[in-house]
């Protein structure tokens, strides 16, 4: 009788088993792509609000319920509005009847790429990758998160160039994609994915070495920003950015995560955190370095250390968080403006992007 139970028991748990795997393996992701989108308790405006997400946060997506996705976000289990979430795998039920999200590029039809996988197999000149007419004007730059950033990722991945996650998500890994893609094509190796990288990378066409030639796709002109008129209103909590050190030239993304006198920040992921490091030698450091922030269209002069302390609200191989300075913000310890900082982002300001 007590073999028979526990065998029974043993099928209870299995049958929960691949139920919960199933359930697990039919759910999608998903990447916020506004500004403190709401989590809700239910699929409506008027539900309790459980949590706000900033841009770039992951969800799991566990199924769609008209104009809402139901998800699972750490610890709550809610709903957010469809349109305001770039969806990465399939979603679990049907997708929502209302008006598409306008996120939602679709992913290219790609040739195959070569057998190797590797960049240096891959042609720009005989490997096309068909995709709807792309808008002329498309910028797409380090920092981006959207469907169109999606579609470009899928189109690099079909070429061999990027071997990274397709989240929607302009990171160091697609920024390094894509400069070996302009280099492979004859393009100017900058990184930002303007008309003529895209127009190479989907229909294998450019007719000029530089994707900056126009003016609607000339690099941001390098600013000042005066952080206690502005600062934190021009770069708000949650907002996920990109750095770019002057003298070494290697970029990574940053969220800042909180701070009043300066910009508490941290690196987005593993990765960057890597590159932060390889930026300071292998070591880290509270020396200070001039630096560019690319976000929101704008770059702006800043300066970094490179220390981690305090708080540390990420798995990202960083212990803690590190401080980011614009004109005129001051050190926590002492309240006042740092004039090694200040000196950096001086040297910054000569720079651009």
């Amino acid at each position: 009788m007590t073999s028979r139970k526990t065998r029974c028991m043993a099928l209870v748990l299995l049958s929960l088993f691949l139920i919960l795997f199933a359930s697990v393996a039919l759910a999608a992701e998903g990447y916020v792509d506004t500004n403190a989108l709401v989590l809700r308790k239910s699929a409506s405006k008027d539900s309790k609000a459980l949590q706000t997400l900033d841009r770039g946060d992951k969800m799991t997506i566990l199924a769609v319920s008209g104009d809402w996705y139901k998800v699972r976000y750490g610890k709550y289990t809610g709903y957010v509005v469809a349109k305001y979430v770039v969806t990465v795998g399939d979603l679990p039920t049907e997708k929502p009847t209302a008006t598409p999200k306008p996120t939602a590029t679709p992913a290219p039809t790609a040739a195959p790429a070569s057998s190797s996988g590797s960049s240096s197999s891959s042609s720009a000149s005989s490997a096309k990758v068909t995709a709807a007419p792309q808008n002329s004007s498309v910028i797409l730059r380090p920092g981006d998160t959207n469907g169109s950033v999606l579609t470009m990722q899928t189109a690099l991945q079909a070429l061999g160039y990027y071997s990274g996650k397709l989240d929607g998500i302009y990171g160091t890994g697609t920024e390094n994609a894509v400069r070996s893609f302009q280099k492979k094509a004859g393009l100017n190796q900058d990184g930002i994915a303007g008309p003529k990288t895209l127009g190479a990378l989907y229909n294998g066409s450019t007719n000029s070495s530089s994707d900056t030639s126009s003016s609607a796709s000339t690099s941001p002109k390098t600013e000042s920003l005066d952080w206690f008129k502005n600062g934190s209103t021009a770069i708000p909590k949650g907002a996920v950015f990109t750095v770019k050190d002057v003298a070494t030239g290697k970029t990574f993304q940053v969220k800042r995560w909180a701070g009043a006198s300066h910009c508490d920040s941290e690196p987005l992921t593993s990765e960057d955190t890597a590159t932060m490091k390889a930026i300071y030698g292998g070591s880290w450091s509270w020396t200070r370095r001039a630096i560019l922030v690319s976000y929101n269209g704008h770059v702006y002069a800043a300066s970094m250390n490179g220390m981690p302390h305090g708080t540390s609200t990420r798995d990202n191989n960083f212990a803690g968080h590190f401080c980011i300075h614009f004109t005129g913000s001051k050190t926590h310890g002492t309240d006042r403006v740092d004039e090694d900082h200040q000196a950096a982002v001086q040297k910054a300001l000569k720079s651009t992007w």
